[in-house]
């Protein structure tokens, strides 16, 4: 089995090992930074062909640099010395030590050489003549810089070797790294965070991992692997590596990364100064430290968890010490954000002091990206009064996020600071003091109750011209908004709305904050309303807004983006969904272990919309898992809900069972995601056991309110849809008919095509629903038009159709989309093809053994499969043996 440090690197193995069987010179030089594998290839390469030639190895060294043939010295021991510096006699004494080891067996030698930017000349020189007279083929590995020497690269120029150049891996490669390591699943969001802090860095990624599972970080739920918490620097794997990298370096190197790791972004000018040029050209050569790409000319270390893994190293008091020096040439605010949160945080590690205002400043900034061990510390340190209550609302956004619900309500309810009306303060605290009240279970008119008596003390004694009272009375009102919202009563919303519209005025010192509560309820009103189109329109609104004046508001954010990605998923617009969703990882990687299960129980949404219900089980199940530590938008009920029918519907028993056994999930995520979970619920129920579900769904709509609104009312007649429940189709037809959307139109269209019953209708609204990326669905219209056609004898046309559903079937995996009320055509007989790809599957071959068997490729077996299901009548895999035993 392929070593796992190899993963992805199949193409170039294949590349550089046949180079070197070919006749005639022949060398493959290895180029890549630090850690991505050149070395492990190499040693790979050699490995491969041990059997075939004798392989010599020879290590580059920075201490023997300087030294003449000084890497060589190992096979050189024979040399008398007064000839150690003739190349002549050297490259004698050389192909004299090959010969002892080739036996007289005829064997060709392999160099492998580790660190060839390290060679120093005269040995260079060697190697590269024995490439070119053909007596050895040569692997040589080097980092871009400094480069291989000139005598190697003259090969490349004289068409002697193959430079392969070894690239980071892509996210898809070291997610399967991952999951090798680990021997299991790895939910996506984790590989996407890994991806992104080890930078497809191979060595970093290993570390990581390795790390990260021994601090209890990496933790295993159901199979399922996910992350509880930030990548730290300092487990001993990176730090092993870090301080190799370190012991290889000069004195004067290692203290200029100090600096850097220290108090990076570091000015060019100022490293140049304190440490010499020549040793910041060194570090740059060596890819230990690179050039910023902001404005004006500054360096950091070359990765982020080198840094930190250095900063790890470096003592409290050798710390201060540096600090000390540094503070003369760095200015009192930082250019950049980045560079506040490196000097507060570099402060606090070594005891000095920091301004409160700045304080305040890095752990609003702190929270914001989710760094939240810096935004609690910061927080903490502040000790003016008057900033106290935005230090505690940075702490309640922390705790919030950490899941400590209970905090996050105390620390706003001290001194009513969830009622903070300072236009510079922390907007949105009232509404995150709600959500944490929610979470914990408080009702909504508890809630509403303490704000306003909270808001009544404060009024006391102020006019009624006062301007602190007209905001404390919208605030409250915003509060008992969100109140109607998360319970239901959208009626009373939509005219409390209204009002709070009208009493808002430009000039008004909370406007901002006041204009994007307004339309994060109008984007969920109008969604659940089944004005989705508007209420998309609503968000975008938002966002723009939100992004005007994002470094002033605190929880907006996040408030905003599920109700915008939830009007997206209701129009249809899976892209922009995503984009939305995956706004929590642009500045910061935290924002996918934070939110990663509630990023992925919403895509997983989005998926079974479209019909592609292997996909969205892919991004369920896990979800569940991750949903149990952290859920900051309170999904978990509607994530599993999802997981469950997800699994219930692929035919998955097993996972349908264990998810319906757990305890009941407080429902705690507002009453339009409550909704959508008891709709999944009750279909999950009907496939898992035909009559447990279906009726309750017939009868919600007219036994409450909420459901008989026409965002609710639509999944509940698609899910009924696709339950085979026909007078659902009846009724899509006049609900959708009023809605607007991809979504809304694809299945108005299956609606009214099926209703007709005629071919080219169906085909229409196939094409129509795969134009949308509903695949799923297409498929279905595509499959009853092919039927229609058959029945009409129209036998061109049904081929036709039958292409486009097979087509539309492709896309989705393991799970075909098949109409439950499509009579099974038993005149339509298997294949011969088929026959064999069944036969194979049945004996308990998978689809790549199959597909190496009959020599054909894994997405033909695949298409065939998928075409003998339907033909046989059954949906799943398990169901072939005893299909065609009947």
């Amino acid at each position: 089995m392929q070593a796992d440090h190899l993963v992805g690197r199949e193409a170039e193995l294949d590349l550089a090992t046949g180079i070197l069987r070919q006749d005639g010179a022949g060398a493959v030089l290895l180029i890549a930074d630090p850690g991505v594998g050149k070395t492990a290839m190499a040693a790979e390469i050699a490995a491969r062909l041990s059997h075939e030639m004798v392989v010599m190895r020879v290590h580059g060294s920075p201490a023997l640099s300087a030294v003449p043939y000084g890497v060589l010295a190992p096979y050189l021991l024979d040399l008398p010395v007064e000839q150690a510096t003739s190349p002549v006699a050297i490259l004698r004494e050389f192909w004299a030590q090959f010969e002892k080891r080739r036996g007289g067996e005829g064997a060709r030698l392999l160099l492998v050489v580790d660190d060839a930017h390290d060679l120093d000349e005269g040995s260079t020189q060697i190697l590269a003549e024995l490439v070119s007279a053909g007596w050895a083929r040569l692997v040589a590995t080097s980092r871009p810089r400094p480069g291989l020497p000139a005598a190697l690269l003259q090969l490349w120029y004289d068409g002697l070797a193959e430079r392969i150049e070894l690239h980071p891996l892509e996210r898809e490669t070291a997610a399967q790294l991952a999951e090798m390591m680990l021997g299991g699943t790895v939910m996506a969001s984790t590989v996407d965070v890994l991806h992104s802090v080890s930078e497809g860095n191979p060595l970093l990624l290993r570390c990581l991992l390795d790390d990260s599972k021994a601090d209890g970080n990496l933790v295993r739920r159901n199979s399922v692997w996910f992350l509880t918490r930030a990548l730290s620097g300092s487990g001993e794997g990176l730090a092993e590596v870090v301080r190799n990298k370190v012991l290889r370096t000069s004195d004067a190197e290692r203290e200029a990364m100090y600096v850097v790791a220290l108090s990076e972004p570091v000015p060019t000018a100022v490293l140049d100064a304190l440490v010499g040029r020549d040793t910041v050209r060194s570090l740059m050569d060596s890819r230990l430290v690179v050039s910023t790409n902001g404005p004006g000319s500054a360096l950091k270390m070359w990765h982020p968890m080198y840094g930190e893994a250095l900063r790890q190293i470096v003592s409290p008091a050798r710390s201060l010490q540096i600090r000390q020096r540094m503070v003369q040439h760095l200015g009192a605010e930082p250019a950049t954000a980045e560079g506040l949160l490196r000097m507060v945080s570099w402060a606090l590690d070594c005891g000095a002091d920091v301004e409160d205002e700045q304080l305040l400043q890095a752990a609003f900034l702190a929270a914001k990206l989710l760094q939240n061990p810096l935004a609690r510390a910061a927080a903490d340190k502040v000790r003016s009064e008057a900033l106290r209550p935005r230090a505690r609302a940075v702490l309640a956004m922390v705790n919030y996020n950490d899941g400590d619900y209970r905090t996050a309500a105390r620390l706003l309810e001290e001194q009513a600071g969830f009622l903070d009306v300072d236009p510079t303060g922390p907007l949105g605290a009232g509404l995150l003091w709600a959500a944490a009240r929610a979470a914990l279970g408080d009702s909504s008119a508890d809630i509403v109750a303490d704000a306003r008596s909270a808001a009544a003390l404060r009024a006391e004694g102020r006019s009624d011209d006062d301007p602190v009272l007209s905001q404390l009375h919208r605030h409250t009102d915003a509060l008992e908004l969100a109140a109607l919202a998360n319970d239901g009563q959208y009626r009373e919303l939509g005219r409390g709305l209204e009002t709070f519209a009208a009493g808002l005025e430009p000039g008004q010192p909370d406007f901002v904050m006041n204009r994007l509560f307004l339309l994060a309820m109008e984007c969920e009103l109008l969604t659940v309303e089944g004005q989705a189109v508007a209420a998309l329109d609503k968000g975008r609104e938002a966002l723009v807004l939100l992004d005007e004046h994002h470094d002033d508001l605190l929880y907006f954010s996040d408030f905003i983006m599920v109700r915008y990605a939830l009007a997206a998923l209701e129009v249809g617009e899976w892209a922009a969904a995503e984009g939305a969703l995956n706004r929590y990882a642009a500045s910061s990687a935290m924002g996918l272990i934070t939110f990663g299960g509630d990023i992925q129980a919403l895509k997983g949404l989005s998926f079974l919309r479209q019909g592609r219900l292997e996909q969205a089980s892919a991004q369920l199940t896990p979800a569940v898992e991750a949903l149990r530590v952290k859920d900051p938008q309170r999904l978990r009920r509607l994530g599993n809900a999802l997981a469950y029918y997800a699994a219930a519907r692929s035919g998955n028993t097993e996972l349908a069972l264990r998810l319906a056994g757990e305890p009941e999930v407080p429902a705690a995520g507002g009453a339009y995601v409550e909704a959508l979970a008891e709709l999944f619920t009750l279909a999950g129920h009907e496939h898992l056991q035909r009559g447990t579900g279906l009726e309750r769904l017939r009868t919600l709509p007219g036994s409450a309110p909420m459901h008989h609104l026409s965002g609710v009312l639509l999944q509940n007649l698609v899910l009924r849809a696709e339950l085979g429940d026909q007078q659902a189709m009846d009724e899509i037809r006049e609900t959708a008919s009023d809605m607007a959307g991809t979504w809304a139109g694809g299945w108005l269209s299956l609606a009214t095509a099926q209703a007709d019953g005629a071919g080219d209708d169906l085909v229409n609204a196939g094409n129509l629903l795969a134009a949308g990326g509903m695949p799923g669905p297409a498929a279905v219209a595509f499959d009853k038009a092919a039927l229609a056609f058959d029945a009409e004898g129209k036998r061109p046309e049904a081929r036709q159709a039958a292409v486009l559903r097979d087509v539309s079937e492709a896309s989705l995996g393991d799970s075909v989309a098949r109409d439950p009320h499509t009579e099974v055509d038993r005149s339509v007989p298997l294949t011969r093809r088929e026959q064999d790809i069944v036969a194979l599957a049945v004996s308990g071959l998978t689809d790549r053994q199959i597909a190496e068997k009959l020599m054909v490729s894994v997405r033909t077996v695949e298409g065939h499969l998928y075409r003998s299901y339907a033909k046989l009548g059954i949906r799943r895999r398990e169901d072939l043996g005893a299909a065609v035993r009947n």
